[in-house]
């Protein structure tokens, strides 16, 4: 009886670690395990508030879930917020289709738990390239040590997400302005507060579908420039090709 006892609970194991494995060989093949984004579940036009009742939900293999995607944890913070597109019934809700009013909650409902929104002000017209939703890398230029006249260029962070820019006030964000709020971790804010202190900043805009972390990204420097040869010279005469001797 013991023997046939132990024989059972063997088998029960057995079977649980199979299903198991078949079980997570299928999540792997099929492109991991799913998660719930939101849907819109009919067609909605530009400038359309966004109810509740307008959401639904799709669970997504997380291998084919792109970085702009809304996660259903986040259903209550685009509740009763504009669209900024058309959208067709059962099209997956990306935060680039959120519009970002003047109400002084929209900010705070946009930031995603454990990360803060910091605004950044950034060389040249970089900020001007990135809009709600996109994704960018941060470059810090700062006075190469020992030397008066080249500077470094440095990548702090890569892939990091856009809430908007600062329009109208405290706690309102829009499309305008020369800052671009991120939305960073707390260790990257202390990062960003320092380097935007002795350092210029520029935006780098990546393609929605990149999200590659590339690593070991050696420093460039101005004395790289100065140093290259020329790369050609300028012809002058009549339009037309140049005959080149070899």
């Amino acid at each position: 009886m013991r023997a046939a006892v132990i024989g059972l609970l063997v088998a029960a194991v057995a079977s649980f670690l199979v299903w198991s494995y078949m079980r997570r060989f299928e999540d792997e093949a099929s492109g991991g395990p799913r998660v719930m984004v939101l849907t819109v579940v009919r067609t909605l036009e530009p400038g359309a508030v966004l109810k509740d009742s307008d959401i639904g939900e799709r669970g997504i293999p997380v291998a084919y879930v792109e970085s702009r995607a809304i996660r259903a944890t986040d259903r209550a913070r685009i509740a009763n917020l504009r669209i900024s597109s058309a959208l067709e019934a059962q099209q997956i809700l990306n935060w680039s289709d959120i519009v970002m009013s003047n109400d002084e909650r929209v900010l705070s409902n946009l930031v995603q738990p454990g990360m803060r929104a910091v605004a950044v002000r950034t060389e040249g017209r970089s900020s001007s390239l990135v809009h709600p939703g996109d994704r960018v890398d941060v470059i810090s230029t700062v006075p190469q040590p020992g030397s008066q006249e080249h500077r470094v260029a440095v990548v702090l962070l890569q892939n990091i997400l856009v809430l908007g820019h600062p329009a109208g006030g405290p706690g309102n964000i829009g499309n305008d302005g020369s800052d671009t709020v991120l939305s960073l971790s707390l260790e990257q804010s202390q990062l960003l507060a320092v380097a935007g202190d002795k350092a210029k900043l520029t935006l780098a805009l990546r393609s929605t579908p990149d999200v590659i972390m590339q690593v070991a990204l050696t420093e460039k420097s101005s004395k790289e420039l100065a140093a290259a040869p020329v790369a050609a010279a300028v012809v002058k005469g009549k339009a037309g090709p140049v005959a080149v001797n070899k």
